[in-house]
């Protein structure tokens, strides 16, 4: 049965993989049914099953959970959803995955679960860690595009911080927070939580606490549950075939950080990914693509976005897109969407006055 159109259409083969638990994804829809929002229509939309809200072992697209969260932000009217979910729920939905971290004895081995058996909760996700000048956790999308997110990210970090409080009954500050996503508007509710500055536009979604902060015993510890545990999931590992991410996906992902510095080149990027530019260019030739049809395409995807945000103006739209001039954009805008990205956010604006008209004559 075909899907109604979503603002980025999902690329054929990547709808249904990787996949994901439901247990973000029922979050937002029951905090959207709390708020008497009919959610059918917008599971449609995503792409995602009915079957969702009833049935706690069912699995969902990945890409299609962080495009639902987009949607039931905007028919919530709350910038802050992801973040607003992690504080909100009971860490225990997490079922196993958060018991073989409070289970375990300290916090360093607790992330080190939570790196470790991230991708049998979410296979679009990899978390990895580092003790050394301080105790980091990085976040990574696998398989999917991450310039399309911006909550889940918030909820994945913001739920970190609040397992690592709980786990070991301290209120810890980490000593860094960054996302590579920006975010325009009021983050004083975020920064009070945190309880340090939020660093938007970054190069890398990560979290850092000072390094002895690894080594803290956990108020939650259990070895013999930990070692059940354990066990357990160390089978649903040696079971699993990880798939590897998308070679547009990485390039996407390289390219999306380095937009506003005006660093993109296919130098660059090929060297963030390992590779040389010949062999970058040989590897997207062989999937029918080339390095300056991935960065229009991006920039294009990005550019409706932006121009949905009216805190931003089109200089600073251009600046985010990587461009030195803004008829260098206008240009660009023009042939991707047949009309100028004043006129494109005039139609967005009027869109939404429209909308907001027929849902206050229906309450």
């Amino acid at each position: 049965m075909p899907q109604e159109k979503v603002s980025h259409p999902i690329r054929k083969g990547l709808a249904a993989l990787p996949t994901a638990v439901g247990v973000l994804s029922r979050l937002a829809a029951e905090r959207a049914i709390q708020a008497k929002i009919d959610v059918g229509p917008i599971l449609n939309r995503a792409g995602l099953p009915t079957t969702l809200i009833s049935e706690s072992n069912v699995r969902v697209s990945a890409r299609s959970q962080i495009l639902f969260l987009n949607m039931i932000a905007e028919v919530l009217d709350d910038n802050l959803l992801g973040f607003h979910i992690a504080q909100d729920f009971d860490i225990r939905e997490l079922g196993s995955f958060y018991y073989v971290m409070a289970s375990s004895e300290k916090l360093g081995d607790a992330i080190a679960r939570e790196a470790h058996y991230s991708s049998i909760v979410n296979e679009g996700l990899r978390i990895s860690y580092q003790r050394a000048n301080s105790f980091t956790i990085d976040f990574e999308y696998v398989g999917v595009e991450r310039h399309l997110d911006r909550h889940e990210m918030e909820f994945w970090i913001t739920c970190t911080l609040r397992k690592s409080r709980f786990f070991t009954n301290r209120e810890l500050i980490p000593a860094y927070v960054g996302f590579v996503h920006r975010h325009e508007g009021d983050l004083s509710e975020m920064e009070r939580y945190f309880a340090c500055s939020l660093n938007f536009g970054a190069s890398t979604d990560r979290i850092s606490f000072e390094p002895q902060a690894a080594d803290l015993s956990l108020v939650t510890a259990d070895p013999y549950l930990n070692r059940f545990l354990v066990e357990d999931y160390e089978k649903a590992i040696a079971r699993r075939q990880l798939s590897r991410n998308p070679l547009r996906t990485r390039v996407e992902n390289a390219i999306t950080p380095r937009l506003p510095h005006g660093t993109v080149n296919i130098g660059n990027i090929a060297s963030d990914l390992g590779m040389s530019p010949r062999t970058l260019s040989r590897r997207l030739a062989e999937e029918g693509l080339t390095f300056s049809t991935v960065l229009d395409e991006l920039r294009s995807a990005l550019a409706e976005r932006y121009l949905q945000n009216s805190e931003l103006s089109i200089s600073q739209i251009t600046w985010l897109l990587g461009y030195t001039e803004a008829s260098s954009f206008v240009h660009a805008f023009q042939r991707w969407a047949g009309k100028s990205p004043t006129d494109a956010r005039r139609q967005i604006r009027n869109s939404s006055a429209s909308k907001e008209t027929h849902n206050n004559s229906h309450p």
